[in-house]
């Protein structure tokens, strides 16, 4: 993999904000005193590389966000891979990113699959424990041999420092026993028994008895109401007219239809009498048949006074009478046989007669004028009580029937009416008791609704708990699936740990030998680990221990590893050298030679640049980088931040 940086442009990160810097192949010193920014720009590289936030752990995605410019979170990086130049850009703040092939000028559909095939699938951790080399971190000589037998252990067994297989596989055990402590026992047995109680009640809540009729009986409820409604108001009505009606009837002093019809009747009667005594006053006749009668009366007997004088000298004279002097009277008493007697009888008879009809008729007269004052009397009071006034006439007649016609029809409708009356009240009784009826219903309906509200929420609760049983079985099957994949993984880890021994640590320690050997001066040739992986350093003439090499040996000792595991991780475990020397990633040296003493220095650099053809990046707050290259003439590319 040929790769090497071009420049890069910050547009926001950390510190810098608008900031650009061009690398050039070979050494690039980058100088900067303390808080300059080194280790900010370091991290930038690593992120064009990585993103931000992307391992487990790790909350960088804001660590290098600027307070004052943080809408300005991204930059770019310009880089050289198999003789083309891409374009990387990151937006630190929307996580996005984008590649450009510059060469070709096209855009690179999956810039995530491309960078890892560009870094040969080395991962952000290999990046940081390989190709990025920082200060051994120990502060101690114990600190510092105990790191370096970690980081050979590590590689010998699994290839890379920052990975240890007994450790691995102890986290192995322990999550086995923290995966079976988290199985529920007995899931599936009550699983099965909830689900059996959800279907009992399925099947009890599908009974008709619980079927929702509240809304039918508040309807009827609701009719019923609204039919009292109308039905009171209708009654209502109904009682004021049957007051007034009532109040009418009271007031003419009439109990029922006979007695309405037979004051009409008597009025009405009363009227046609006294019509008719008024015509009988208003004829002559009245006054003349009574007077002739009597004047025939009085006629007959004087003639009977006459005959009997006529017939009786006596008498005559008693009565000083002179009948002679009358002689048709003489003459018909001469001429009778009985004498006078026969015309007094007949005179007599008649004068009887003629008084009897006189007085009849007189007596007519008298009782037909008792009868208009008793007409007129009655009449005239009814026409007051019933029309207001007394004056009797065809008009006043009309009114009082007409209004006794109107009583009659004011009694036969109350009739009506009281009947109606009791007609509504015995509808809004039944009403009442509909209603009633309906509330019972209703009461009894809110209660079964309670019921099967209850009975609803525990099928609920049963189901949340079917159902949280059931991600719990899932659950225990997927830890049950963990449980075997970390068996087999402890296995494959143990069979691989074997594997790795065997080839990748031969590799390792043949190559870290042979850098040890160059860093040293020779002064360590090899590097040797025993079955107990006890760690070992050849000089010509013995073996020693690492823990009585120098703090500074260690540190050589430690940029040799890195340099290794580099070189083995880039291009294979049985890589020929001269693949190894032409497929390189920059190397990345942040203040990895701190500790170095001059003598130190000068040897590792000048090896690094001997045996890493590629570019090499070495940050630093000291300058003595720059001196020893510069007083040996070699070529490097020195940047002061």
């Amino acid at each position: 993999m040929i790769m090497r940086f071009i420049d890069i442009h910050i547009e926001g990160f950390g510190k810098f904000h608008k900031f650009d810097l061009r690398l050039k192949d070979g050494m690039n010193i980058i100088y900067g005193h303390n808080e300059a920014g080194k280790s900010t720009l370091h991290s930038f590289l690593q992120a064009m590389l990585y993103g931000l936030g992307r391992r487990s752990g790790r909350q960088l995605s804001k660590k290098y966000q600027s307070w004052e410019y943080p809408d300005d979170y991204s930059g770019t990086l310009r880089i050289e891979h198999l003789g083309k130049i891409y374009l990387i850009s990151r937006d630190f703040n929307m996580d996005s990113l984008s590649i450009r092939n510059e060469t070709d000028s096209v855009e690179v559909e999956n810039p995530e699959a491309w960078l890892n095939e560009m870094l040969d699938g080395i991962s952000e951790t290999a990046f940081e424990n390989t190709v990025s080399i920082g200060q051994l971190r120990s502060a101690t000589s114990r600190g510092m041999i105990n790191e370096l037998k970690s980081c050979i252990r590590n590689l010998n067994s699994t290839g890379d420092m920052s990975l240890d297989s007994s450790s691995a596989l102890k986290i192995l055990d322990k999550q086995k026993e923290h995966l079976q402590s988290k199985i529920v026992p007995d899931a599936a047995k009550t699983y099965a028994q909830l689900v059996g109680e959800v279907r009992n009640i399925e099947r009890d809540i599908q009974q008709p008895e619980y079927e929702n009729q509240l809304r039918k009986f508040q309807n009827l409820r609701t009719e019923v109401r609204t039919e009292q409604v109308d039905r009171q108001t209708k009654k209502e009505e109904m009682l004021q007219k049957v007051a007034v009606q009532e109040a009418t009837l009271q007031q003419s002093g009439l109990k029922d239809d006979i007695e309405i019809q037979d004051t009409l009747d008597r009025g009405l009667e009363l009227y046609d009498s006294y019509k008719e005594e008024n015509e009988k006053k208003e004829k002559p006749s009245r006054i003349i048949i009574p007077s002739a009668l009597m004047l025939l009366a009085v006629l007959n007997l004087i003639a009977d006074i006459l005959f009997a004088a006529a017939g009786s000298p006596k008498f005559a004279a008693a009565l000083n009478l002179a009948p002679e002097k009358i002689p048709m009277i003489k003459e018909i008493v001469e001429s009778s046989t009985l004498g006078a007697t026969v015309p007094v009888a007949i005179c007599t008879f008649f004068f009887v007669l003629f008084f009897m009809l006189g007085s009849l008729a007189l007596h007519n007269n008298v009782t037909s004028g008792k009868n208009l004052a008793r007409s007129t009397k009655e009449l005239g009071e009814l026409l007051t009580r019933y029309i207001g006034f007394s004056d009797i006439n065809d008009q006043a007649v009309n009114s009082f029937r007409t209004h006794m016609e109107e009583l009659l029809k004011v009694n036969s409708e109350l009739d009506t009416n009281r009947e109606r009356l009791e007609a509504l009240t015995r509808e809004i009784q039944g009403l009442n008791d509909n209603e009633r009826k309906y509330d019972v219903e209703l009461q009894k309906q809110n209660e079964k609704q309670t019921e099967l509200e209850g009975k609803l929420q525990h099928l609920v609760n049963v189901k949340n708990r079917a159902e949280m049983l059931k991600r719990t079985i899932s659950d225990n099957d997927a830890l049950a699936e963990e449980i075997d994949a970390i068996n087999l993984a402890y296995e494959t880890m143990t069979e691989l740990e074997a594997n790795i021994k065997q080839s990748f640590g031969h590799y390792l320690n043949k190559e870290a030998g042979d850098l040890i050997s160059g860093i040293t001066g020779g002064v360590y040739d090899s590097m040797w680990i025993d079955q107990n992986l006890e760690i070992y350093m050849n000089t010509p003439t013995k073996l020693v221990p690492i823990e009585d090499v120098s703090s500074g040996t260690m540190d050589q000792i430690y940029l040799a590893l890195r340099l290794a595991a580099s070189r083995l991780m880039q291009n294979g475990k049985l890589a020929a050298r001269s693949e190894v020397e032409a497929n390189r990633l920059p190397l990345i040296f942040d203040d990895s030679f701190a500790m170095y003493d001059e003598k130190r220095l000068n040897s590792a650099l000048h090896f690094i640049m001997e045996i890493h053809k590629g570019q090499i990046l070495l940050f630093t707050c000291h300058t003595r980088e720059k001196r020893i290259l510069k007083e040996a003439n070699d070529d490097f590319n020195f940047i002061e931040l």
